[in-house]
């Protein structure tokens, strides 16, 4: 039998590892879901021993077992089962923005970028082709713009009402503050 080493739980994903089976495997699947013992979830990893499984709900506890395969299609009985709960909380850099104190990075942007991306891909749809961000790019209004529209397409999808921000039509020329990332923040937070 299959036995689960180990379990990582990070925002929105968990990562598995176990022993591996007998050299005549061609590979596992692991099953997962919310309740013990039932498990709604299926992905077939090859014959890797570890897998990480994302865009899972933060907050919530998963139940996970592995079973081996043969090549002819026969299962081997499944692995002891192991839960972890998905953490809710990943952190931003210079979390919280301070005005007067941190200074608009290229990073604040990028990380707001990349974890809106994630949620779009978690609802169906695709990632955002966002405006360049090269080195020496100084932070501007379409950028801000542009990741309220990409997260807003989220909330929408899901049913929910988009979160209001402070200078909602923001124009060219606009001076960025660190409450436009907050509330970024905030928003992408409450969807993770």
């Amino acid at each position: 039998m299959l036995l689960l080493a180990s379990g990582e739980a990070l925002a929105g994903q968990i990562t598995l590892a176990w022993d591996p089976s007998e050299d005549s495997v061609a590979g596992y699947m692991v099953y997962y879901g919310t309740v013990s013992g039932t498990y709604s979830g299926q992905v077939d990893v090859g014959a890797q021993t570890s897998w990480t499984l994302p865009d899972l709900t933060a907050g919530v506890r998963y139940y996970f077992v592995v079973k081996a395969y043969s090549s002819s299609g026969l299962f081997s009985a499944a692995s002891n089962e192991v839960t972890a709960v998905v953490d809710s909380v990943r952190p931003f850099t210079d979390d919280p923005l301070v005005p007067g104190v941190h200074v608009m990075k290229a990073v604040h942007i990028t990380e707001l970028r990349d974890r809106i991306d994630a949620l779009r891909v978690a609802r169906g749809v695709s990632p955002w082709q966002w405006a360049s961000l090269g080195p020496g790019t100084f932070i501007r209004a379409t950028h801000i713009t542009e990741m309220r529209t990409a997260l807003n397409q989220v909330f929408v999808v899901r049913g929910l009402p988009t979160p209001p921000y402070l200078d909602a039509g923001l124009t060219a020329g606009t001076s960025i503050k660190a409450m436009h990332i907050t509330q970024l923040r905030s928003a992408v937070a409450a969807l993770e």
